[in-house]
């Protein structure tokens, strides 16, 4: 709702914006979790996270373990990029024990400066990326975290991008206070550059370019429905753009997950792969109807989203359908909620288990 291309008629992101017209667009997109490093290992197992409280999978000793898709890029190089020490969420450490051969650059690994506990700004981040990227004569997938859209919203002053001041509009269109704001506005200036220098190497061409969310957050001006029922927390953008391989720009409504994402980097590249997860290619896969699950560990809920419904779950199994359409609760359940309810407690148990049984 902070997004330009998704109605925010206050113009933030215009360089999103820009690569939203040319990209694919997920205009219905979940992440399992209201966690940065939930959605981290979510993204790249194809597994909701069930972790419980104050705890991440990335750091469970008994989820090392992962089949992740990347490891079927057998030729290709690995890279991950963060701003600030990987010992976060011990994320260095998931990367490194479930990815073969991964180059991790982090804190200390940058020319630039820290600017607060998250590390580098997210511009000196996506620069430096590409620096290093540039080099690469092989095949390769990155992957990298910004932190800048985050307390304290440190903006570090460069001439080329020019803070603004907080306005009531802003405050009825989805923004807090003027250093939110102006972080927000500063990622997508960032996102902007990194395109702008990415534009004149030889990878550009040939490369896929995914950018998504972690996490939503929620904020006054939301439609009742998402306020109400917090999918908020879980409702993402993700567009996937390519200048160079013709795919072709269109909007998705279907509900989808990050848990799809590998499998359908996956079938872009025409690469072979063996899933053992519960993500499917969202571009190859003929169902009318699709779900995301989400599971929220402070109250132990759990639940299922489609295009019209919101089933959700308590751990002793009692569940509640909601109609995101018209906006009310339902009590006479037909066909479809019925089967999203069993699909719900399903992903719920298959995903508890898989979690310790991917390797």
């Amino acid at each position: 709702y902070k997004i330009g291309y998704f109605g925010n008629p206050l113009n933030p992101t215009p360089n999103f914006d820009s690569l939203a017209k040319e990209s694919i667009i997920f205009t219905n997109f979940y992440v399992p979790k209201f966690s940065t490093a939930a959605s981290v290992f979510s993204a790249m197992t194809g597994l909701p996270d069930m972790a419980t409280v104050n705890k991440t999978s990335t750091n469970d000793p008994y989820s090392f373990k992962q089949h992740l898709l990347i490891n079927d890029l057998k030729t290709y190089k690995k890279h991950f990029f963060i701003g600030g020490s990987a010992n976060w969420a011990d994320i260095g450490g998931f990367f490194r024990r479930n990815v073969n051969d991964i180059s991790i650059y982090e804190e200390g690994s940058y020319s630039a400066k820290p600017v607060n506990a998250w590390g580098i700004s997210d511009y000196d981040l996506l620069i430096e990326a590409n620096d290093i990227l540039k080099k690469e004569k092989e095949p390769f997938i990155s992957i990298i975290l910004t932190a800048g859209n985050h307390s304290p919203f440190t903006i570090p002053k460069i001439n080329k991008f020019n803070p603004i001041k907080f306005t009531k509009e802003h405050k009825q269109h989805g923004f807090s206070n003027e250093n939110e704001l102006n972080a927000f506005r500063f990622m997508d200036f960032a996102l902007g550059e990194f395109f702008r220098v990415a534009k004149e190497e030889d990878y550009y061409d040939n490369t896929i370019f995914v950018i998504l969310g972690d996490h939503g957050i929620g904020h006054p001006s939301q439609k009742n429905n998402f306020g109400a029922l917090s999918l908020h927390n879980f409702h993402v953008p993700l567009a996937i753009f390519s200048p160079g391989l013709n795919i072709k720009p269109r909007t998705i409504n279907l509900t989808s997950s990050s848990i799809d994402l590998l499998p359908t980097i996956m079938g872009l590249l025409s690469v072979p792969y063996k899933n053992t997860t519960l993500g499917i290619d969202l571009l190859n896969y003929n169902l009318n109807k699709r779900y995301a699950f989400i599971f929220t560990a402070t109250n132990f809920t759990y639940g299922l989203i489609s295009n019209n419904y919101f089933i959700t779950s308590n751990v002793m199994g009692e569940q509640i359908a909601y109609d995101v359409i018209n906006n009310n609760y339902i009590t006479k359940y037909n066909s479809e909620i019925n089967y999203m309810m069993e699909l719900n407690k399903g992903y719920y148990h298959i995903s508890k288990y898989l979690r310790y049984h991917n390797e």
